[in-house]
């Protein structure tokens, strides 16, 4: 009798609600919605669900009403942990009035013309985290105060606009790497020191920032179309994290269209604008974003100027099966309607453009074997130019292959409990790209020699050029090398014109040590080309596919647990294992003048570092404050072997040579954080 009873509450929450449902703002990727929502499908609770997330409130909350319709497939706690989330996103999403005398305890006001269907929220949301390192006591501190304004405006637009300040001080140390991101927008700025810009992570001290999400979304023909135009976070694929467009990437302006043209056939694409963080280093590595220290003339020699688009195919092959196949390409801002167009090909677009953007494609598949598991498996390249037998397509160096695959099973347990198993492999050179170059300038040593009063000929040893893009190049003929300062850096860098031992093939191109600067040989002449364009996977400087580096493997275990009282867990198990073969950075791209040359892949017999990593995480969500508190303890353990030959490793990584493994090193992490009016 008390389980009809909690039906039928839920069923008076879901129809008085809302009168018109159109709330169709994205609920964020990482929200405990999207497990249940998991665990639901597999338990055959709901159908088949598109793999592109976000999914809208107004989704969301019919799942979870078809769901809670069915009581007896449900346990108590699984009811009760319904109730309070369907109440939840109501609060956040809904259109009920809430007057200024319930404003602490809900942090907003909110009015809704239901004749119109006009109405509009306005809030703020607090949250701060702390984390810290038992072991160094170095911590990182992240305190955020956003303030909304959300609403409808008729029956199929929804909005978001909103603006969070930020007083952080962000420390990488006490991340695991692939865990660490930054939550600021563009830059950080110290307020009492002039607006000064860290240049470097971990800060010195605490500095402001911003963040935006804004959000335009207009849902048609029952929710079967859906237009958004916003700034969030995104998760495309199967996985915990994917390949192609991870939940872990930081969030960019575009617009998304999503399209059930059947019950069976689904199509997504984006089309959007990547941003940038003004940061050098993290920790002395180079920070994949342009810096926004410098003169006013060095943003003309801003290189991380890029757009993004993806799209992404779903068939339901069968009741249990979907096939799903993806596309993207990071391409250089510009008015480029080959891949605005929704339907194109972008693989055949960019190779008819030149073969100057960087294109991402691969497969994926969904298994669910009914109430017991879920099986996904993805594979995805940048560049395949080897076929044959299986081990020959997977061993050849230009085969730029990430592979994924997992299963997800519900534990009879707590509340829509499960348990993942999934393993990851991102290739050499994955989420790679050569840089584009362009000539700039050329050092002329015929100039070098003149003529004096006296008719004799005067040999000057040096000679100074200034590029287009405004460095000084410097070419002595005495040791016959080229000085030059690199983009970014305060030291300079000698490049030897060493023409190699084989007069029958003399070297006549050289190489900055990063690759980005190119001179060549031409006569009396040097020529000399620099990088304009940049267009790696990333998005203001962090990875938009699964957050690993190149030539790295991980195993990752994860049990997700709902518990009574508004308890949630997670139990996680990673390891990592890094390989320094070659293409081992994100920085590093194939030299394709010398493709043969490479040896096959070998990953584990270049193995340089192992990390492992276990952690347990606790929130606690309380249902008459909109308070949410999480607590985690973390134990992480790293072993490697430091690269001995750094000076001498070329900038595609080749020709590593390794020390020997050192001894384990071991962290013990704390974290603690709070939401209010979540």
């Amino acid at each position: 009798m008390k389980r009809v009873f909690v039906l039928m509450s839920l069923m008076v929450i879901l129809t008085m609600g809302s009168v018109f449902p159109a709330q169709h703002t994205a609920v964020p990727v990482g929200h405990r919605a999207y497990q249940i929502l998991e665990v639901a499908q597999v338990r055959g609770l709901i159908e088949n669900q598109t793999a592109v997330k976000p999914f809208s409130a107004s989704k969301v909350l019919s799942l979870l009403g078809q769901i809670a319709e069915q009581p007896d497939a449900l346990s108590k706690a699984e009811i009760d942990e319904l109730n309070s989330l369907i109440t939840e996103l109501q609060a956040s999403y809904g259109t009920s009035d809430s007057s200024a005398d319930m404003l602490f305890s809900t942090g907003y006001l909110r009015t809704f013309d239901e004749e119109k269907g006009l109405g509009a929220a306005f809030g703020i949301t607090l949250g701060t985290q702390q984390t810290v390192s038992l072991a160094t006591k170095e911590y990182d501190s992240r305190n955020s105060v956003v303030a909304f304004m959300k609403g409808d405006i008729g029956r199929y637009v929804s909005f978001n606009m909103d603006f969070g300040f930020l007083l952080d001080t962000l420390n990488n140390r006490v991340f695991l790497p692939s865990e660490f991101t930054i939550p600021g927008e563009g830059f950080y700025m110290g307020l009492t020191s002039g607006g000064s810009t860290p240049r470097s992570i971990p800060f010195e001290g605490f500095y402001t920032g911003l963040a935006l999400s804004p959000e335009l979304a207009v849902s048609l023909l029952d929710g079967e179309v859906l237009l958004r135009w916003g700034s969030i976070k995104r998760d495309w694929g199967p996985g915990l994290n994917n390949l192609m467009l991870s939940g872990s990437a930081r969030s960019f302006d575009g617009i998304d269209i999503s399209v059930n043209l059947t019950q069976w056939l689904r199509y997504s694409v984006i089309n959007g604008s990547l941003g940038k963080f003004s940061l050098h280093d993290i920790d002395g590595q180079l920070f994949l974003s342009d810096y926004y220290g410098g003169s006013k003339e060095d943003k003309a020699n801003y290189t991380y100027n890029n757009n993004f688009s993806a799209h992404r195919v779903e068939l339901d092959a069968t009741k249990n099966l979907t096939l799903s196949i993806f596309e993207s390409t990071i391409w250089q801002k510009r008015f480029e309607l080959s891949y605005l167009n929704p339907f194109a090909i972008y693989m055949f677009q960019q190779n008819s453009l030149g073969d100057i953007d960087d294109v991402f494609a691969g497969v994926d598949f969904s298994y669910t074997l009914p109430s017991k598991a879920r099986f996904y498996g993805a594979m995805a390249m940048n560049e395949m130019n080897v076929v044959g037998d299986p081990m020959t397509m997977l061993k050849a160096p230009r085969n730029m292959f990430a592979f994924q695959a997992g299963l997800v099973v519900p534990l009879p347990i707590g509340s829509f409990s499960s348990m993942t198993l999934q393993w990851t492999y991102i290739g050499p050179f994955v989420y790679t790209h050569y840089p584009m170059r362009e000539f700039t300038g050329a050092i002329d040593t015929s100039l070098m020699e003149s003529t004096d009063s006296g008719g004799d000929t005067v040999s000057e040893s040096t000679l100074t050029i200034i590029s287009d893009q405004g460095r000084e190049f410097t070419y002595d003929s005495s040791t016959d090398t080229i000085t030059f300062r690199p983009r970014g850096s305060s030291e300079t860098e000698d490049i030897h014109l060493i023409v190699g031992e084989n007069p029958e093939k003399p070297n006549t191109t050289w190489y900055s040590e990063d690759g980005r600067t190119m001179i060549e040989q031409s006569g009396d002449q040097y020529l000399i080309y620099e990088t304009y364009a940049e267009t790696l996977y990333v998005n203001k400087g962090e990875n938009l596919g699964y957050p690993l580096n190149p030539n790295s493997q991980e195993i990752l275990l994860q049990f997700d647990l709902g518990l009574p009282k508004g308890w949630t867990a997670q139990l996680q198990g990673k390891y990592q294992a890094r390989s320094g073969q070659y293409g081992y950075e994100m920085y590093q791209y194939m030299y394709y003048k010398e493709d043969d040359l490479y040896p096959e892949k070998d990953f584990w017999g270049n193995v340089f570092s192992h990390k492992l990593s276990l952690k347990a995480t606790g929130t606690k969500k309380f249902d008459d404050t909109p308070i949410s508190i999480t607590a985690s303890y973390q134990f992480l353990s790293e072993w490697d072997r430091p690269i001995t030959n750094v000076d001498e490793v070329f900038f595609d990584g080749r020709y590593t040579e390794f020390g020997p493994w050192s001894d384990a090193k071991m962290d013990h992490i704390v974290q603690v954080g709070v939401r209010i009016f979540f």
